[in-house]
């Protein structure tokens, strides 16, 4: 079993430091993203063999779960064993801490000896990076990405958080960069499958790591076993099993519209409508003869007359008629989650409230 403790240098922005000269350095720094990088290492480095981590509250309300070191170690290992990282590799972190993806990134760093470069986290990343720089491996969320039309100083990027927007899909097919996809949550310490997005080798169906496997629940929803994992985790991801080390993603059981007995999953009508250039989703609303009716949510202002039916033309020609959105909404500012995903059910409830009056 690995010992954690043996885990305790790092290369932060091309200084080599070990243990405690790691914490000073983060906290000498003027940059909160710094500090709490600083927090983290303290606490990785402490005599607990548990680490805090906030899930990111896609579903539900945020909650804090005590993860083992060692598993996460398990983690780093196989996506180092995936990506077949080498000591020296450069590696972005522009992701909070606060989160597992940028704990993740931190670990895989003392794991694997690559050497850190980091940047406060925001709405375009690659702004912060020097055209010269050569990063080997960047974790981002797909919100970072798109202000962003290439990221030529990236050789991998990997993306995680939220499902992919067809339209940025679409857009990273010209980056240079390979792309993946990964699937996962706070409770599998980060991503346990990937799949490719863009280039040679790019595919819809998302393939685990080593030592992972799949099965299905009597609703199709995916369950997860990992080595690392002390049992399985029955997920609310509805899938199409492949194989028991591949699937394709459906959608999320908790969103399923159940339309006078017909379930349409709102991720896959997401996906047919590159053409909308605002955030949008799709949603159940209740209706009294079909028990819920198919509604598109965008956010900004009302559309003009003259939009709306260039809008409702789109809508036929990109949809069947069952999957067709009976009403469409407007909602200024869509609600999001901690993390900065689209907090469907929230704005669900705030259209919902406005119509009960």
């Amino acid at each position: 079993m690995m010992n954690y403790r043996n885990y305790h240098t790092l290369t932060i922005n091309g200084i080599r430091l070990s243990g405690e000269e790691i914490i000073q350095y983060c906290q000498s720094s003027e940059e909160v993203f710094m500090q709490q990088i600083g927090i983290f290492v303290k606490e990785w480095l402490g005599e607990s063999p548990l680490v805090e981590v906030r899930t990111s509250g896609s579903t539900g309300i945020p909650k804090l779960i005590w993860v083992e070191k060692v598993k996460m170690l398990e983690s780093a290992n196989m996506t180092a064993r995936y990506f077949r990282f080498q000591e020296g590799d450069t590696a972005l972190l522009a992701l909070p801490v606060s989160y597992i993806a940028g704990k993740m990134m931190v670990i895989r760093a003392f794991y694997s000896g690559l050497h850190l470069v980091c940047i406060p986290p925001s709405g375009n990343p690659i702004a912060g990076i020097d055209e010269t720089e050569n990063i080997d491996f960047a974790p981002f969320t797909p919100m970072q990405l798109e202000a962003v039309t290439d990221a030529p100083q990236i050789r991998r990027i990997l993306l995680g958080g939220a499902p992919l927007d067809p339209m940025l899909e679409q857009k990273l097919q010209s980056f240079t960069s390979e792309v993946y996809h990964g699937f996962g949550m706070t409770e599998t310490l980060s991503h346990i499958a990937l799949r490719k997005v863009n280039g040679v080798g790019k595919s819809e169906s998302y393939r685990a790591l080593e030592g992972v496997t799949f099965d299905t629940d009597e609703n199709n929803c995916l369950i997860i076993d990992a080595p690392f994992l002390e049992e399985e985790i029955i997920t609310r991801d509805v899938v199409e099993l492949l194989s028991d080390t591949s699937f394709i993603w459906k959608g999320r059981i908790d969103y399923v519209i159940n339309s006078g007995g017909i379930k349409i999953f709102p991720e896959e009508l997401e996906k047919a409508l590159s053409f909308l250039t605002r955030r949008f989703f799709f949603a159940g609303m209740p209706d009294e003869r079909f028990g819920e009716r198919v509604c598109l949510f965008i956010e900004g202002e009302a559309y003009s007359d003259e939009r709306m039916i260039v809008l409702h033309d789109q809508l036929n020609r990109a949809l069947d008629k069952y999957s067709r959105p009976r009403d469409i909404y407007f909602i200024p500012s869509f609600q999001e989650t901690g993390s900065g995903k689209i907090n469907r059910m929230a704005n669900r409830e705030i259209v919902l409230s406005n119509l009960r009056g």
